[in-house]
């Protein structure tokens, strides 16, 4: 996808990128959870890819239990996107782009299907200070008293979700 400077082309690898599957299956429900080094997942791709996994596995990844996740990094390949904005950088829509999107996300479900077992699921919650600063302070401040006081006060502190498989 780059920077969306149209004089900017590539070919061939520099760096590879990779897709991560995780199942979580409770023996009565089943969801996967893919992560991939792309800018962002195009609906046009989650077509293909539930495509793809249909004719691999039949229903047992569907619409409702397969989610797709892109890391937004501007290093991967542009072109598999529906929508005109997003192709212009691009020069439009890529086969060559999304085949292999397709094959190395669909690779990771089955390398993810094959090894399937017993896991557990741990969540952390807490606050890190003082590691980012909001880009607007002055909109920000725009908004509603009362809207603002959900938030800590503290300069760059979020709240932060950690998921830990194991």
């Amino acid at each position: 996808m780059g920077y969306a400077n149209p004089q900017q082309k590539a070919a061939g690898i520099h760096t590879r990128l990779y897709s991560r599957a995780f199942i979580i299956d409770d023996g009565g429900r089943r969801l996967v959870f893919v992560t991939a080094d792309v800018g962002m997942i195009s609906q046009r791709l989650r077509l293909e890819v539930l495509q793809a996994l249909h004719l691999k596995f039949g229903d047992v990844y569907r619409q409702e239990n397969v989610v797709l996740s892109g890391t937004h990094t501007h290093c991967g390949l542009g072109g598999f996107f529906q929508y005109t904005l997003l192709m212009i950088s691009s020069s439009g829509y890529i086969r060559e782009s999304i085949k292999p999107l397709v094959d190395g996300i669909v690779r990771s479900v089955d390398i993810a299907h094959r090894n399937l077992k017993p896991g557990r699921i741990f969540r952390n919650t807490g606050n890190i200070d003082d590691s980012s600063v909001n880009r607007s302070p002055h909109s920000y401040m725009r908004n509603p008293q009362d809207e603002r006081h959900r938030y800590t006060e503290r300069r760059g502190a979020f709240l932060l979700n950690l998921f830990f498989f194991s």
